[in-house]
């Protein structure tokens, strides 16, 4: 497999080590890697990085997309581009520079490829097209948005349809993806929900779980923008039941001002800490020394950062949205509740605050679950193998069928 060579086409990604944008996706790139995969990450510039580098060895080429660059606005942010296209102008005009130079690059550089792995709609469509006119089987993951776009607006339907189609492969992150996907005409065959880990060199439980001699710590991770929910959990604090609990806040986003002012109004005294962008390693330390988890998002794919969580051994609150029910077993792992149902919210955070050992041996079952599954980064890469290797078989088999 060393001589195997892959490029991997995203529209997020890491531009230094310790960065959080994409770094999911790079983590299972190093995985790859250790398979023996040649690879190199093709994205655009996130207003950071440009050119050819290396993170942790990885070869990375990051494209600027307009000019002058300080406008660039389609893949910065914390929201991402369906949310940058959704509260600008510039952004929506800016898809279709970003669009053509990604497929160039693309075409450029699968050419010395053997496979083409795309991650989300945006890039699949890249991937799509440049599978098609170099004849490259071309593996797509379809992550958080993809498919509740592609189910609820018309066009996005259109595109994943035909993405779809021009794949030899399609993978995502939850079963209710999967069933949207079928829905779209996914075949079955070609079809799968691999594992997806977690880096147990950053994510594991404190050396004292129950920590009893500090005050408690509820935990949300994740982008400051409405679809997450943190106006939700700042609500549901406001109660007197959690006078002496604090809260802290990891993630940027420009809603965060908006949430800070909703803080003060509503928390007033109590103890918040906004952490901003941190690195992993330091997320990790944040969620060791907290208590309870807390993601109270609308829309959600399978949340690494819950996983992160069930690593170090914390009991998690989260909303039924996407895959979150599949990680979290209400009433063993933590608890689930309606998205928006501030009062549901409100009751499982009071369950939680207010019985020690419940956080505990949800914890506890939490982590058991997380090692029994065998959610770290060696068995995605297995997954992907098999994947990868399927890919290759399908478009062989094809060449010999038309040869």
């Amino acid at each position: 497999m060393a001589r195997c060579g892959i490029l991997v086409l995203t529209t997020t990604y890491p531009t230094h080590q310790g960065d959080w944008k994409g770094a999911f996706i790079h983590n299972l790139i190093l995985a790859i890697q250790r398979k023996g995969f040649e690879v190199t990450v093709l994205a655009p510039s996130n207003g950071d990085g440009y050119g050819n580098f290396t993170i942790d060895g990885v070869q990375v080429i990051r494209f600027g997309y307009f000019w002058p660059r300080s406008l660039e606005c389609l893949t910065t942010g914390a929201g991402g581009i369906p949310e940058n296209i959704s509260k600008s102008f510039l952004a929506k005009f800016q898809v279709v520079p970003m669009t053509l130079l990604f497929i160039l690059r693309s075409l450029i550089l699968s050419r010395k490829a053997d496979i083409i792995y795309s991650n989300w709609i945006g890039a699949g469509f890249v991937g799509a097209i440049a599978g098609t006119i170099t004849g490259k089987p071309n593996v797509v993951s379809f992550r958080g948005d993809d498919g509740y776009l592609a189910r609820d607006r018309r066009l996005w339907k259109i595109a994943t349809k035909w993405v779809i189609k021009k794949s030899s492969y399609v993978t995502a992150v939850s079963s209710e993806l999967i069933t949207i996907m079928k829905d779209l005409g996914a075949d079955p065959q070609r079809l799968s929900v691999p594992r997806f880990g977690v880096d147990s060199e950053i994510f594991y439980p404190h050396c004292d779980l129950r920590q009893s001699t500090r005050s408690l710590k509820i935990v949300f991770v994740g982008s400051l923008i409405p679809k997450k929910g943190l106006q939700d959990l700042i609500e549901a604090m406001s109660s007197p039941l959690f006078t002496n609990t604090a809260l802290v806040v990891v993630g940027d986003g420009y809603y965060g001002t908006e949430l800070k002012r909703l803080a003060g109004e509503k928390l007033k005294d109590r103890s918040v800490e906004w952490k901003g962008i941190i690195p992993p390693i330091k997320v990790g330390e944040v969620l060791r020394e907290s208590d309870i988890l807390v993601l109270p998002s609308y829309t959600e794919g399978s949340p690494n950062v819950i996983k992160e969580a069930m690593a170090t051994a914390l009991p998690v609150i989260g909303s039924r949205v996407g895959g979150v029910p599949e990680l979290v077993d209400h009433g063993r792992t933590g608890f689930l509740y309606e998205p928006g149902d501030i009062e549901e919210l409100r009751g499982c955070l009071g369950k939680l605050v207010e019985n020690e050992e419940m956080r505990f041996q949800m914890g506890s079952s939490a982590r058991q679950k997380l090692n029994e599954a065998g959610l770290d980064w060696d068995s995605t890469a297995e997954d992907f193998e098999k994947i990868f290797l399927a890919a290759l078989a399908r478009v062989h088999e094809r060449g010999r069928l038309h040869g």
